[in-house]
């Protein structure tokens, strides 16, 4: 499969030759005719990929392909690296360089020069031997890659192909959940206090256990809640801290940091002991893994329930099995309907018997698998005829043939998957294989994965519709690849967009990436965890070929620097010319990343929870100047250094680290950058940060005005989403000046989150003119006065999803105020003092769309009333310490949409209110006795 190679190398030659004159100067005209032999490539790769399954000499044609591709992205990037580089400088040195470096520069061009003829060659004879052998080149529109006229008409589709969760495709498995869920709440089965869920991989089990996790009469039935993805790499640490932290209040989860093994295990059967808890233990995999987990569950001794589920049988054994079964022919039939027709919008297609019967035979052929009958429905969610579906049923006939039965019998089911992925459009391939660098389960952040693939050349500027970013384009690159059933999605609650917050993948579905990863020298992954050593067989990880490379270390382990520096030393070892290098976990000081030659050309450099031992980046990065992404996101790290001002073609730098950084005035300089992100950053030396000059940044998180310029911001044009922090007190309010700028009609921001500071209880806040800034989406305020007494409704519109007021002044009801927010769908009020006015009230109608409601140490707060059919979506509500209120609001008996309550109130409130003196029930009970899950604390003695 040398499409995805292919791809890639056209879209390196189309953004040079763009700019054809900076870096192709000499060599131009050969690159266009490279350009031409590697269009005409490509539509023979479609047939090619076919024919190599079957034929080894194709299969041998096209592995060359893939590495002559590689070959002319490498050979392009490091001319234009080259000539880019000798021609930097300032004044009588620059001049100085250039004489002295056109001799050089001769050589260079003579040099790509016949390189491009010999890959030029190179394509011209492996085109004929394909079609000696029958491959046959197909138009552009069987080729799988999409126009952009189609691209443009199916714009919207795409956005609303996935706006909901996987769940809405759950077949089957009814009885399944109706008999676990009885196991796990009835009481009066003692003996069931470990359930395991047993089958083999694809059936649903994780599916089901999410479904058993969120049912209303499991929520009511059990106080606490948590849940751990175990995996085959089961560091039993990680897994006690990540329970642990699920289960304690949120004041508690810092020290949870510092325990160490025992008193995890200590704190862990404790809590699970004295508070009723649901804990479900997913994907695990050796009994070995379960009898060192075992120790912290108080199986004997409390009424908490465990919930397992697991590939292996044996497993299950030691407590009590559940074996989770195939779907049968009618069930398997309607998955497929449903995966098939999701975007034909009640078309009657599933109503054709000859469709139908087509359909049923590919079920069977799927082994009426969930996760194989999924991806084969995306396949077929592009097919509209008769004779498609029945070619799409050879397909997978002819891939089911080639498995041969494998180990587990899993070969057939990662063939069906591999159909799945021949069938992408060329342009999503690599996209998905970049997938296979993450971690087993999981949850990748779609924001990063945008920029790495833009940063490698993956998103297409060809695919843009008017007025849209890079960053559009692969949030539909992400959606299709979703629709198509390659990867779950799961979305932000508080976006009014619905916008995918994160990914990821299904374990076989992993299983598959990584294998065709490997298998078409797209990545390498080195899993060092768990004691493994995956470079200890030279024969099967060492090659000159893979550009990719990612290391993944024991994340709760100290290594020394000597360890990680000796794994990194190996890698490069074992690797190639690299374009992108990632490294999760570890510690030490990497300074061989900078001086390998194989690093030289990197595109993308990750570092994840790495710890720099006191140290900042090696002054070496300024070696790396074909790199376009940074990244130190939650690692340890001191400083940057000046020399990182020297990567022109950085476009994504993410600082946020666990510590305070110090970072030198040089970010103006980077005129390339598109995306920064920080916080807790501090400016070596005098003045503020400069980001004059960053004409192309699309993107700032972490803007604080007391370390840059709120001035710079108009010089931001492309600026499309900002995350900002303004300071205002006796000598200082940037207020008026930021509400200028998201007020001007100059910049295309198109989502801003502003955090306010206010120093002084008598600073009245310009509340309507906050909300007056369409592009203001989430505001956090933390002192201040707000005079809402003032303010006549109607109120103008606003896009406001997500407020948070602390430690305020406000006089006037806000509810009065804040209900009219259509958009809002989070709400915080905390230690807020409402003044003269002791009474808040919720009309009818009021918060339209809030989700979640927070009302925290409201000191005087004495009534609350809400009005029947008000906040119609209201799932999470917390009253917390609000002391002189007299009861809970009659009006949350309407709310039907209420899943979860918390409350933390005197213990004389607790007592009269809710369970009445006698024990039978206080006023108050009925009033919330609908909601599924109620965690209720009292504090303080009647005494």
């Amino acid at each position: 499969m040398a499409s995805e190679a292919v791809s890639l190398a056209l879209g390196t030659v189309k953004d040079l030759l763009a700019e054809e004159a900076r870096f192709l100067s000499g060599v131009a005209d050969q690159v266009k005719e490279v350009e031409v032999e590697l269009i005409g490539m490509r539509r023979l790769l479609k047939d090619a990929d076919k024919k190599q399954l079957n034929d080894s000499t194709v299969r041998d044609y096209v592995r060359k392909i893939r590495r002559l591709a590689y070959r002319t992205e490498d050979v392009l990037e490091k001319y234009a690296v080259e000539i880019e580089s000798r021609r930097r400088g300032h004044g009588f040195r620059k001049a100085f360089r250039r004489f002295a470096g056109l001799v050089s520069e001769g050589t260079a061009l003579h040099r790509v020069g016949s390189e491009i003829a010999s890959i030029k060659a190179g394509i011209n004879s492996l085109t004929k031997n394909l079609q000696t052998y029958g491959v046959i080149a197909l138009s552009s529109t069987e080729d799988g890659q999409s126009s952009n006229a189609r691209l443009d008409q199916n714009q919207q589709r795409l956005r609303q192909t996935y706006p909901h969760q996987v769940e809405e495709y759950f077949v089957g498995m009814e009885d399944d959940i109706r008999q676990l869920v009885s196991l796990i709440t009835d009481e009066r089965i003692r003996s069931h206090r470990v359930i395991s869920v047993y089958g083999m991989g694809g059936l649903g089990k994780t599916t089901l256990a999410r479904k058993i996790y969120k049912h209303i009469e499991v929520e009511r039935a059990f106080k606490q809640f948590a849940w751990v993805s175990v995996t085959q790499q089961c560091n039993t640490m990680t897994v006690f801290r990540d329970l642990l932290k699920q289960l304690v209040p949120d004041e508690r989860k810092e020290s949870v940091e510092k325990m160490d093994e025992r008193e995890l295990v200590g704190e862990l059967y404790k809590v699970q002991k004295e508070t009723k808890s649901l804990v479900v233990l997913d994907d695990l995999w050796e009994i070995e893994d379960w009898k060192r987990l075992s120790v912290a569950f108080p199986f004997a001794e409390a009424d908490s329930k465990i919930l397992i589920t697991t590939r292996n049988q044996k497993l299950a054994e030691v407590e009590f099995p559940y074996p989770l079964n195939l779907l049968n022919e009618d069930e398997g039939w309607e998955l497929l309907q449903k995966r098939a027709f999701a975007k034909r919008n009640g078309a009657d297609s599933e109503s054709d018997p000859q469709l139908e019967a087509e359909g049923r035979a590919i079920v069977g052929k799927c082994g009426n698998l969930p996760l194989a009958i999924s991806a084969i429905g995306g396949v077929l969610s592009q097919k509209t005829s008769l004779e498609e579906w029945k070619t799409v049923k050879n397909d997978v006939d002819s891939y089911i043939r080639m498995s041969g039965g494998g180990k587990e019998g899993y070969e057939p089911v990662l063939q069906v998957l591999a159909l799945s992925y021949d069938e992408l459009p060329y342009h999503l391939k690599p996209c998905f294989l970049y997938l296979g660098q993450f971690r087993e389960d999981e949850d990748i952040e779609a924001e990063m994965l945008h920029r790495m693939w833009t940063a490698e050349g993956m998103v297409s500027a060809d695919h843009r519709g008017k007025g849209e970013t890079l960053t559009d384009v692969a949030e539909r690159y992400l959606y299709e690849m979703a629709s198509r059933s390659m990867l779950q999605v799961k979305f932000d609650e508080f976006s009014t967009s619905r916008k995918v917050k994160s990914c990821y993948l299904h374990d076989l579905m992993r299983e598959f990436c990584l294998a065709r990863g490997k298998e078409v020298e797209f990545l390498k992954l080195l899993d060092f965890r768990g004691g493994n050593d995956p470079l200890s067989d030279c024969s099967t990880e060492h090659d000159n070929s893979t550009p990719r490379c990612s290391i993944h270390v024991e994340g709760g382990k100290k290594h020394g620097p000597g360890d990680v520096d000796s794994m990194i030393s190996r890698a490069l070892e074992a690797s190639g010319q690299l374009r992108s290098l990632t490294l999760s976990g570890g510690c030490g000081f990497p300074r061989v990343i900078f001086d390998s030659n194989k690093c030289k050309y990197l595109k993308v450099l990750k570092f994840e929870g790495y710890d720099f031992t006191g140290k900042g980046l090696p002054k070496g990065i300024k070696k790396l100047v074909n790199l376009r992404f940074l990244s130190v996101k939650d690692s340890m790290l001191d400083d940057l250094p000046s020399s990182i001002g020297q990567l022109q073609y950085l476009e994504t730098l993410d600082m946020r680290v666990g510590n305070q950084i110090w970072v030198p005035d040089v970010l103006c300089k980077l005129k390339g950058l598109k995306h920064l992100y920080f916080f807790g950053l501090k400016k070596v030396g005098d003045g503020q940060l400069s980001f004059l000059g960053l004409s192309k940044l699309e993107t700032l998180i972490g803007f604080n005005d007391d370390v840059g310029d709120l001035k710079h911001l108009s010089g931001l044009n492309n600026l499309r989403l900002l995350h900002a922090t303004v300071h205002i007190g006796k000598e200082k309010n940037d207020l008026p000046q930021m509400l200028n700028y998201l007020n001007s009609n100059r910049h295309k921001l198109r989502k801003a989150q502003l955090a306010i500071f206010v120093s002084g209880e008598e600073v009245v806040l310009p509340f309507l003119d906050l909300l007056s800034c369409h592009c203001l989406h989430q505001l956090t305020i933390i002192g201040g006065r707000y005079e809402f007494q003032k303010v006549k409704p109607p109120l103008s519109p606003s896009n406001l999803s997500k407020l948070l007021l602390w430690q305020c002044s406000i006089e006037g009801d806000p509810m009065n105020f804040l209900g009219y927010l259509s958009n809002l769908r989070s709400l915080t009020l905390a230690y807020v003092d409402l003044g003269e006015r002791n009474v808040m009230i919720i009309d009818e109608n009021a918060f339209p769309k809030l989700v979640s409601l927070a009302i925290i140490r409201v000191g005087n707060l004495e009534k609350w009333v809400v009005a029947e059919g008000s906040m119609p979506n209201l799932s999470r509500l917390r009253i917390d310490r609000c002391e002189a209120l007299e009861m809970i609001p009659d009006g949350l008996r309407f709310i039907t949409t209420l899943r979860k309550l918390e409350i933390k109130m005197p213990e004389e409130f607790i007592v009269q209110r809710i369970y009445g003196i006698d024990g039978r029930g206080g006023p108050d009970r009925d009033k919330i006795s609908r909601v599924p899950v109620i965690n209720i604390e009292s504090y303080g003695s009647m005494l």
